[in-house]
């Protein structure tokens, strides 16, 4: 066997180590799986072409250079995706733009795993060896679409190279794909017409894309290396930096400035590069602070391991409080390798505090005042309230209770168009159950009955007695559809309760007669006389109510404002 066919397989196990060694050492970020992508299609040509010189089987020999040349037809799509990111174009590179770009690549991998007629590629042994592998007319497909992608990266190249508003790293990355585009075009080029267009003059076949593809990754790599593309640790910390509210300087053991954040430029006069000098610092202040940060930066030579704060007064056409502090930078072997300097403006911090310690001694007086005070009335009026709003046999809230929440709450919800509900009922033929078993039992009833009707109404609605067996609800927040649906589970909830009456195991089932009105739509009139507006409500409510005990009873009767 030949030693050049070994030169494909050296390319790819030189492809293959940078391809380790790159990501062993790097985490993996957007950039990072774009160039895995561009670096396993390098890597697929040399391979596959060195197996296809490995057998003389035709059919094996056919199937490799047919995976080397898909490998080759990505190539043009992995090396402009590439060079998109790798220009700040990231804007493109979506996974439904990206498919769109990737047609003709795609294309291109389709003629040649279908190879119609041997239209793409053929082996004819019948003809001596290096005439053998012929490629057809579709060939030109998959030349087509590399031009394509090649020139069109070549123009986005060219584009941002004549731009000066790039940074200086950006600028040398462009001009590293710029050289990777010449390097590879010239071996491919050179590759066409020394294996396809003339190989009867040449005596073998010489892998010149592989080198040419070796060439670029190594360039690429000591490029992205060299540039620190993959750093986006330091990238982003840089921008960190700049968002902080505090000034940051960052020096090494040198005391040479390596670093200063944007928020410190417009305050102090240092640049990257200077040498950091205290005493030109505190020439900058007046006498006072320019003395505490004399004696700040004195003690910060005399204990250079520790962390050092101060707080200065500062006096910059109006008063500043500025928190200074002072940390060493220490490497693995716990050595002094720098020094960070921040700058914390404190002065609101500070104006809040003493206003709140000013207002805290003001209620801490007062409230000494009226602990004693509260402590006395609470439980005399816990006591007075619950007797004032409740009704004594049942528990639920009473008739004045109920008016005056709903006074305040109508206003509310026609201010805010809040749509809100309101039930009235009794029991049905109540009277009748006081004379067959007598005022204890009926009174039993309506406390049952009251709990019946609780398990079925929501924490935030109202029940109150509003006078023998007749109660009201209040709804809150509850439109028509709500009221309704709830006033089902109450009417139902009633029928299921059975009250013992006492005499063997006997008992009572009761219902009710309901009417129901809901309130969705206002007139910002009714605020001019909301007890009026209510007094309507409730004298409908009730209307409704005689409606359901007129046609039957044990029913519900529900009426919307008009």
């Amino acid at each position: 066997m030949e030693w050049m066919i070994w030169l494909d397989f050296s390319t790819f196990v030189v492809l293959l180590g940078l391809f380790l060694y790159l990501f062993s050492s790097s985490s993996v970020t957007v950039l990072h799986r774009i160039y895995l992508f561009l670096h396993i299609v390098f890597m697929l040509w040399p391979l596959f072409q060195f197996a296809s010189q490995t057998t003389t089987v035709v059919s094996y020999r056919l199937f490799y250079l047919s995976a080397s040349y898909i490998g080759l037809s990505l190539l043009g799509i992995g090396w402009f995706a590439f060079i998109l990111f790798l220009t700040g174009q990231y804007y493109i590179i979506r996974k439904s733009r990206l498919l769109l770009l990737s047609i003709p690549a795609l294309v291109s991998v389709i003629v040649v795993i279908w190879n119609p007629d041997g239209g793409f590629l053929d082996i004819n042994q019948s003809v001596e060896p290096l005439k053998q592998l012929q490629h057809g007319s579709l060939y030109w497909v998959m030349i087509i679409q590399l031009v394509l992608y090649l020139s069109v990266s070549l123009v986005i190249l060219l584009y941002k190279v004549g731009r000066k508003d790039d940074s200086i790293r950006q600028r040398k990355m462009v001009r590293t794909a710029l050289n990777s585009v010449f390097v590879l075009s010239f071996f491919s080029i050179t590759d066409f017409f020394v294996n396809v267009a003339y190989i009867e003059y040449f005596a073998r076949y010489i892998p010149l894309i592989s080198v040419g593809m070796t060439v670029t990754a190594i360039y690429i790599v000591h490029a992205i290396s060299r540039n620190k593309v993959f750093d986006i640790i330091q990238i982003v910390q840089k921008d960190v930096m700049n968002t902080m509210s505090m000034g940051i300087i960052v020096m090494d053991e040198n005391d040479t400035i390596i670093e200063v954040n944007k928020v410190i430029k417009p305050i102090l006069r240092i640049r990257i590069g200077d040498s950091f000098n205290p005493d030109v610092l505190a020439a900058q202040f007046k006498s006072d602070t320019a003395r505490q940060l004399h004696a700040f930066f004195e003690a910060q030579r005399k204990r250079p391991m520790e962390r050092l704060e101060i707080e200065l007064f500062l006096d910059m056409n109006h008063i500043r409080h500025v928190i200074v502090q002072s940390a060493p930078i220490l490497n693995q072997k716990k050595r002094i390798v720098g020094r960070v300097l921040t700058f914390h403006d404190v002065t609101e911090l500070r104006m809040l505090v003493e206003e709140t310690n000013t207002q805290n001694e003001l209620l801490q007086e007062r409230n000494r005042e009226l602990l004693i005070m509260q402590d006395e009335l609470y439980q005399a009026n816990r006591k007075l309230e619950h007797m004032a709003i409740t009704d004594g046999l049942t528990g639920c809230y009473n008739r004045r209770y109920l008016l005056q929440q709903l006074e305040g709450e109508i206003v509310n919800n026609i201010r805010y168009g809040i749509p809100f509900s309101i039930f009235i009922f009794d029991l049905d033929y109540f009277k009748t159950i006081n004379d067959q078993y007598g005022h204890l039992i009926g009174d039993e009833v309506l406390c049952s009955t009251v709990d019946a009707v609780r398990s079925a109404l929501r924490l935030t609605d109202v029940l109150a007695r509003f006078g023998g067996e007749e109660f009201t609800v209040y709804l809150p927040h509850t439109n028509r559809e709500q009221a309704d649906l709830i006033a089902e589970q109450v009417k139902s909830a009633v029928e299921q309760n059975l009250v013992p009456t006492g005499i063997g195991d006997g008992s009572i089932a009761v219902t009710i007669s309901m009417g129901v009105i809901s309130i969705e739509q206002f007139n910002s009139a009714d605020l001019d006389n909301p007890k009026a507006f209510l007094r309507e409500l409730m004298a409908q409510a009730d209307a409704a109510l005689y409606e359901a005990k007129y046609n039957g009873r044990n029913r519900i009767v529900k009426r919307k404002l008009a």
